[in-house]
């Protein structure tokens, strides 16, 4: 029998369960972070210039998943788990030390930024390598919509956290990066339960045995799946132009935000974690009671038409709706889709790639494409703010430009999602997804 709310087997609960809870822990310590580090660096630097932080982020976001990827195949991946957890729990220490020394604005708010963005680069990849040697395709569609519900949680009290504080620091007069240390000390919290609590089970998940392993291997290896399964082929063009249309509409609504908060951080901390917990309670919710049964009916094929539609109703619903409503609306709707619906059918269709390629092979769509694709959206951003600066365009007229990008690259990864959709079962014959050795063709199938 299941558990009736969340579909989960009697003899799965411990292992799952577990999983939940250390992907809050570590997704709470991301929120709390990201919103400390986003809130200083507007309020403090100003948001015209993120545009510039998030190219500097995301090069050096592309180094890090290289880095990531020549280990990823190559060693057992719960021990890595365990390792990330350590040496960002000594990141945020560090980060608390600089604040506590009142080094520069310009200096802790950019560098507080990049080791979080870091951190939300590396371990959802590591965590969901593991997560994939212990399931198969089959539970996958049944149980990574509800271990994701961990993500979902972290949130809400990240987020929480950060409301709360930016209100209470508002009346105290104290500065949101104390908050730092609490991040050390759940990750620490993290590293426990990955040690004591997640049952022992042995993974038979074979690892790849080229002692050449690379960066420069790494891209080869994603790049011979991008290039000869078509579902990848289309899923990849998907993301790049998706995450153009994120990195537009996720700096819309940071502009209007800041507007709206009159420049003060812990007003803007407090607006946007109020903000991100309505969003990661629609999340959860939709994550609960519709993503794992509605995926497993609509299937993988249909699945990934949902995101580049949202992302064209968002980019509609900014332009139609001026200012912070218009902005909010729209980063609420592509936010939701992404995260209860276009993560869990990722992460099942990576599950059809063979154990010792996986790891790398989700590196470069999961990491790459998105990190390629901001690049050309700041850039893009760049030039209109600097047009502006020149008096060459209004600040309106940006505004309707970049908007009407992201639309355009949205309609076009809808009919790349449909393309994906018309190849999804030639892919599946090609024999780069053939499954692992360490599954039977039983597994999963249930009587």
């Amino acid at each position: 029998m299941r558990t009736p709310f969340l579909n989960i087997k009697p003899e799965e609960k411990k292992q799952v369960y577990s999983l939940i809870i250390v992907l809050a822990l570590a997704t709470l310590v991301l929120e709390l972070s990201d919103v400390i580090a986003t809130g200083g660096f507007v309020s403090n630097i100003g948001p015209d210039n993120i545009v510039y932080l998030w190219i500097i982020d995301m090069i050096i976001t592309i180094v890090t998943a290289g880095i990531y990827a020549m280990a990823v195949d190559k060693m057992d991946r719960a021990k890595l788990i365990k390792w990330l957890a350590l040496g960002f729990a000594l990141v945020f220490l560090l980060m608390r030390v600089l604040f506590l020394l009142n080094a520069p604005d310009w200096a802790t708010y950019p560098l507080l930024y990049i080791l979080t963005d870091q951190f939300y680069a590396i371990f959802p990849l590591a965590f969901w390598a593991m997560v994939n040697d212990l399931y198969t395709s089959s539970e996958a569609k049944r149980l990574y919509p509800i271990i994701i519900m961990g993500a979902a949680l972290g949130s809400i009290l990240g987020n929480g956290l950060a409301a709360v504080s930016g209100w209470l620091l508002q009346r105290t007069g104290g500065s949101a990066p104390s908050l730092l240390i609490i991040g050390t000390i759940l990750l620490l919290v993290t590293l426990a339960v990955l040690q004591f609590a997640l049952p022992k089970r042995t993974v038979n998940a074979r690892q790849s045995r080229d002692e050449s392993v690379d960066v420069a291997q790494t891209i080869k290896v994603g790049w011979d799946y991008i290039k000869n399964v078509p579902i990848f082929t289309f899923l990849a063009i998907s993301m790049l132009l998706s995450g153009l249309a994120f990195t537009i509409i996720e700096y819309h609504f940071i502009f209007a935000v800041d507007q709206a908060a009159a420049q003060d951080p812990l007003q803007f901390q407090t607006f946007y974690g109020s903000f991100k917990i309505i969003l990661i309670i629609s999340i959860l919710t939709a994550q609960a009671f519709f993503s794992g049964r509605f995926l497993e009916k609509v299937g993988l094929k249909n699945s990934f038409l949902f995101q580049p539609v949202a992302l064209a109703m968002s980019g509609a619903l900014a332009a139609l709706i001026p200012g912070l409503v218009g902005a909010a609306g729209a980063k609420y709707l592509m936010r939701l889709v992404q995260q209860a619906w276009d993560e869990p059918a990722r992460k099942s269709l990576q599950n059809l790639i063979p154990d010792e390629r996986r790891g790398r092979v989700a590196v470069m769509i999961d990491r790459y494409f998105y990190d390629v694709s901001t690049i050309i959206g700041s850039i893009v951003l760049a030039v209109l703010l600097f047009l502006r600066n020149l008096s060459v365009i209004s600040q309106g007229q940006i505004i309707n430009v970049y908007l009407g990008l992201a639309i355009v690259a949205a309609l076009v990864a809808v009919f790349a999602a449909f393309r994906l959709r018309a190849k999804y079962e030639q892919s599946l014959l090609d024999w780069r997804l053939s499954r692992s050795r360490r599954k039977s063709a039983l597994d999963g199938i249930e009587f």
